[in-house]
């Protein structure tokens, strides 16, 4: 990226939306990051789409930031463009709709077991007990916008009759960012109520994606590769029962409030059930390993502390870096590596400038 591609671009948007140097710790859940070289705020999809065409007309990087949760970004900051897209509708479509629901090319493994508390470890949250089938209840389509906040759209949709995403909330981010890592909440997944998603293209041409061509899986998406940005998608809810749905999704976020929110989210994806049953663990769960296994409750690297609420978050106790972070990080795949030959698999996106893809 060239200094006078840079002051191009920049000398050809709305000095109302955009800050130059701005650094991004404020816009994150976990309050890290440096700046960026141009922030940019995008109204709406309209905004957004040619703002991006700009950027790439003149050759300057470009990174879509949702709501800051399960990032990491670097000290150094990023480069280039870091563009928000602000745009926040949600339309409410066809009711009775029948719904051609194929089957995914592969089942996706669900990673979480709840472990008993008379298994030794501490009983996080168990939701099986919240599950039911809404299957048989009239559907209904919804359009929604990359941009819109989630925990925000789970109470509206509700609040207007519709149901099929009690499973997710307290769950923070962007439908942009849900869809890009397949959020899910216990045993469901965002595909499961997924029409088609809206994207454009490295080329720049806006595309409709079904939804067997997403490559959804356990934190996995085809957007990890494909350089597409998520623009909006139509999901396919339920005319459900609005009050059940209602105290499910109270109980969800009452139960996941013990989750830590100065930090980036679970840092680790879950072991396998294979790898559970090999070694006769309780549960699943990374964080079991972490404080049960590897006993490194409050192990901390600067201000980057493993939670004692929750052993699979690291949160940022005051000044903590993502140069701490990642070091934090390392450590606890090093010794999972040394004592179990497990690999464990961070699921949260490094942004930005690193020295390396995983600073040392």
């Amino acid at each position: 990226m060239r200094e006078d591609d840079l002051k191009k671009f920049i000398s050809s948007l709305n000095p109302e939306k955009y800050k130059l140097n701005e650094s991004l710790a404020k816009y994150t859940t976990v309050k890290i990051g440096g700046p960026a070289d141009v922030l940019y705020q995008a109204t709406d999809t309209e905004d957004f789409i040619n703002t991006i065409k700009l950027a790439r007309e003149n050759n300057i990087s470009v990174t879509v930031l949702g709501r800051g949760a399960n990032v990491l970004i670097a000290d150094r900051g990023i480069r280039g463009l870091t563009i928000k897209n602000l745009s926040r509708n949600i339309a409410i479509g066809d009711e009775n709709i029948t719904v051609e629901n194929p089957e995914l090319e592969t089942e996706i493994e669900k990673r979480w077991e709840s472990a008993n508390e008379s298994d030794g470890a501490r009983k996080m949250y168990e939701f099986k007990d919240l599950d039911y089938d809404e299957s048989d209840s009239p559907r209904v389509e919804v359009k929604i916008d990359s941009g819109v906040d989630m925990p925000y759209a789970v109470n509206f949709l509700i609040q207007n009759g519709v149901t099929g995403l009690q499973w997710f909330a307290r769950i923070p981010g962007t439908l942009g960012g849900w869809i890009h890592n397949n959020i899910h909440g216990g045993s469901h997944f965002l595909i499961e109520v997924i029409k088609d998603v809206t994207v454009l293209t490295p080329e720049n041409e806006v595309k409709i994606l079904q939804k067997n061509e997403l490559n959804a899986g356990y934190d996995q998406s085809r957007f990890h590769d494909s350089g597409e940005i998520i623009l909006s998608a139509t999901l396919n809810f339920f005319r459900g029962d609005v009050n059940r749905a209602k105290a499910a999704a109270m109980e969800w976020a009452k139960r996941k409030s013990v989750q830590p929110t100065i930090s980036v989210g679970c840092v680790f994806k879950n072991i396998s059930q294979a790898d559970k049953e090999k070694f006769n663990y309780p549960t699943t769960s990374a964080g079991y390993i972490i404080e049960h296994v590897l006993g490194m409750s409050d192990f901390h690297i600067g201000d980057a502390y493993i939670s004692t609420a929750h052993h699979n978050f690291i949160v940022n106790n005051g000044e903590a870096t993502a140069k701490d972070y990642i070091a934090v990080i390392n450590e606890i795949q090093k010794r999972t590596k040394e004592k179990l030959g497990i690999e464990l698999v961070p699921e949260i996106f490094y942004l930005g400038e690193f020295v390396s893809p995983i600073e040392s």
